[in-house]
């Protein structure tokens, strides 16, 4: 089934950083070979799109159409298109594309390219009635996932299961999952089903019932010195998602002899630590972008065969500004996901 290039589809747009979504019509790139056209269901929402909102990193083109957790239902294939069929359900995440022919592409890890075809980069992303993707970057979804389960997982849900998967061969460890939100909530959920043993540290108490409902088995409220404390040199790996500047000199007592900190948020001031970590205690310092397409894929079948659900908001996409507020607030609880 084709459809016509040139074709343009109803969108919430922005036209200058900062500046609120408002409803229009947005032009989609023409439907290649390898291209699917998917019909949106639902859009989770990102703190990655509140930064392209306000340019945070100066990559945003406008008029941008954010969203890049994308759940829709296939209406168009280009002619190359063999995996997938008109009619199914799938999902698309922070890319759409890569360049396929790279190193980084070549081993598997096509997040890494060097030339990425981001989804609501120059593109027409989520928050939208109908997008154009590469097929090859758009994965079916299992039947054990609803469409707001799925959509939040195919950006935060892959972002926390590739390094765990990566960093901890081996069960039976201990993890730290620094933050519960976003990122966090759906970490300390893949960390405790792989078999790990599992501390939520989170600024202050209040987050406690949630984190033990959700799988960890203890609880570190950073605030309190006595608790960090007594936790040092207690970590083979900790996932740090909160996006907070925070005292890494402390972080990284925290871990064992060869244990990792691993970044999945974005801090945004420069990290500084002792040299000593490295030397003297084999300590890793590492970070982790989103995960391949076989890593994605492996996360939603997983989900599903272990009921990995993300807490859910579930909010009309014409309320986007409102749900734009709740999240620069640090109000969700915790993916807010759109719906037409």
């Amino acid at each position: 089934m084709a459809s016509k290039s040139g074709d343009e589809t109803g969108a919430w747009m922005t036209a200058a950083p900062g500046q609120p979504l408002t409803p229009g019509r947005a032009k989609l790139k023409a439907l290649g070979p390898m291209d699917v056209e998917l019909e949106v269901i639902a859009c989770g929402l990102c703190h990655s799109d509140l930064h392209l909102v306000n340019d945070d990193w100066g990559i945003s083109e406008y008029p941008l159409v954010p969203g890049h957790e994308v759940v829709g239902r296939i209406v168009a294939a280009g002619k190359d298109v063999g995996d997938l069929a008109v009619g199914q359900r799938v999902g698309v995440g922070w890319l759409c594309g890569a360049c396929l022919d790279c190193r980084s592409c070549n081993a598997g890890e096509d997040n890494l390219c060097g030339e990425p075809n981001r989804t609501c980069v120059a593109n027409v992303g989520g928050f939208a009635s109908r997008i154009r993707v590469d097929s090859r970057f758009s994965h079916p979804i299992p039947r054990g996932l609803g469409d707001l389960q799925a959509a939040p997982l195919l950006c935060a849900g892959v972002t926390v299961y590739s390094p765990l998967k990566r960093l901890l061969p081996r069960t039976g460890r201990d993890v730290g999952v620094v933050g519960i939100g976003g990122l966090g909530h759906l970490a300390v959920q893949y960390a405790s089903r792989m078999g790990h043993r599992v501390t939520a540290i989170v600024r202050g108490p209040g987050r406690e019932k949630d984190a033990r409902n959700l799988g960890a088995q203890f609880y570190l409220d950073n605030t309190d010195g006595g608790q960090t404390a007594a936790a040092e040199a207690a970590f083979d790996l900790l996932l740090v998602t909160a996006s907070a500047d925070l005292d890494w000199s402390v972080y990284m007592r925290l871990l064992k002899p060869n244990g990792t900190l691993c970044l999945v948020g974005m801090p945004a001031a420069t990290i500084t630590v002792e040299t000593d970590n490295f030397v003297g205690e084999q300590k890793i310092l590492t970070g982790s972008s989103i995960g391949s397409r076989e890593m994605t894929r492996e996360m939603l079948d997983y989900s599903a065969a272990n009921e990995v659900y993300p807490w859910v908001v579930q909010m009309p996409m014409d309320q986007v500004n409102e749900a734009l507020k709740i999240l620069a607030d640090g109000e969700a609880r915790y993916r807010i996901v759109l719906t037409a």
